[in-house]
């Protein structure tokens, strides 16, 4: 039996020295968050305790959707044969994959009153480059820090509803966990969403602890540029009122009912601002953390270069987080602006209004492609296609080489902008296909030779 006293007298000296220590100068630093502790009149909701996980220093939690490994007889990633009733979990990164029966990276996973500390020995679901827990994710990065990558291509229809290699995603999990562990440990009986909290990042925060991660004491990049409700660049029209909440950017919020009716529309607000200097920018909403139960498909219109784009976001999912609006190239300086009405995708729920902003981004990775499928076609030809991922600017074109039995590739489709094309074998025998990317700030992945990327067809 384990000493846990001990445990928590470690625990409690480490976080006073974390506390002690200088932490230097930050880039900027971010206007207080407050959940709801504020004073207010006797309608403000009832005062709630910030929760150890918001303190600097505990281990981020996120809310993701969890399913049940299975895969009994199999190897994992790190090369452990699955028994029944196994306690692991597999995330979608090989960067987190610890030894084989090592606990180099671990997750606290909680369902309901149960709670778990559990190694990662596996490497999915989905995806196996998708570090959705940190800032410092190289894919997806127009996605909430917090959210996979297939929940967003359930959800949202994100990279076309297709994972990494092209594959429908059919369940929006971020978290495989074996059957001992989901079963036994966890009590689970179904799919369902679980908190996650990624334990070498930071302390753990316990069960009682865990809470969605919080944006309190965020560094905001240089050049970031921040609109909230009631400041200046904020405008906003009601037809009968506003209803406002003590939590939030700067400590309070703007919110009223959504319908989904755009003839009863009563409420509509607006965030402008000037970006003087070009480059790609973020655009990102922040949702408080408090009041009516939120909606979950407000609907934003951002206007960026005179284009405007419309970025559904589920502010009960986003709570306490800034939720992306997208990546948008600012080619010219000028003036862009983010609109949020009571118009939503669901019917009576709170939408709420809070602060808007531009975070500079830099594109830093190159793009990933692949081939995603070869059909058959009339005639003799296939239907070649391909699809691939960029960080930040975008992919701007592809190129798509082939070789026969094994020999030297051929270039077949040389910058295309294109995502397929149809192929006409010029011989019988075994075609392999493989693609590479660029992006818009000129980055080029290489050619991949993983045989997961790679698709191969035998002509007769």
């Amino acid at each position: 039996m384990r000493s846990w006293y001990r445990v928590g007298i470690f625990v409690s000296v480490l976080v006073t020295l974390l506390v002690l220590l200088p932490f230097g100068v930050r880039a900027q630093e971010a206007p207080p968050i407050s959940d709801g502790t504020q004073g207010g009149d006797n309608s403000a909701p009832q005062p709630t305790q910030a929760p150890p996980a918001f303190q600097q220093g505990y281990a981020p939690t996120y809310t993701v959707r969890a399913t049940r490994e299975g895969l009994v007889g199999k190897r994992t990633a790190n090369g452990y044969r699955i028994p029944e009733r196994a306690w692991f979990v597999a995330l979608p990164s090989w960067k987190v994959l610890s030894s084989q029966g090592g606990n180099e990276f671990q997750v606290r996973v909680t369902y309901e009153d149960k709670s778990l500390v559990l190694p990662v020995w596996d490497v999915g679901p989905w995806n196996t480059n998708d570090e959705y827990w940190t800032p410092e994710r190289r894919f997806y990065r127009d996605l909430p820090i917090g959210m996979p990558m297939a929940q967003a291509a359930v959800q949202f229809g994100y990279n076309g509803g297709l994972d990494m290699f092209g594959r429908k995603v059919t369940l929006g999990n971020g978290i495989d966990i074996a059957d001992g562990a989901f079963l036994d440990g966890l009590g689970m009986r179904r799919n369902d969403w679980v908190r996650v909290s990624f334990l070498w990042m930071g302390l753990d925060p316990g069960p009682q602890g865990q809470v969605d991660a919080s944006v309190g004491n965020l560094a905001y990049p240089p050049g970031t540029v921040i609109v909230d409700n009631g400041s200046e660049g904020y405008t906003s029209a009601a037809k009968v009122a506003w209803y406002d909440n003590f939590c939030g950017l700067n400590g309070k919020h703007d919110w009223t009912i959504g319908t989904i009716d755009p003839s009863t529309g009563e409420n509509t607000a607006t965030w402008s601002t000037s970006i003087n200097q070009i480059g790609y920018y973020e655009a990102m909403a922040f949702i408080p953390p408090c009041g009516r139960a939120a909606t979950r498909a407000a609907i934003y219109k951002v206007n960026a270069n005179g284009v405007e784009r419309e970025v559904w976001v589920d502010q009960s999912l986003q709570s306490a987080r800034w939720a992306s609006l997208g990546m948008y190239n600012m080619t010219t300086p000028g003036t862009s602006s983010v609109t949020l009405t009571d118009v939503t995708g669901d019917d009576a729920q709170g939408v709420r209004f809070d602060a808007v902003m531009w975070v500079p981004r830099y594109d830093t990775m190159p793009p990933v492609a692949w081939i995603q499928e070869i059909l058959p076609m009339d005639g003799g030809a296939y239907a070649v296609r391909w699809g691939g991922n960029d960080d930040v600017s975008g992919i701007n074109s592809y190129d798509i080489e082939y070789r026969l039995n094994g020999g030297e590739w051929v270039n077949w489709q040389s910058g295309t902008g294109a995502s397929e094309a149809l192929f006409a074998p010029p011989s019988s025998g075994e075609f392999q296909f493989r693609a590479r990317a660029r992006d818009w700030m000129s980055k080029e992945s290489g050619w991949s030779e993983d045989p997961v990327t790679m698709k191969s067809i035998v002509v007769p």
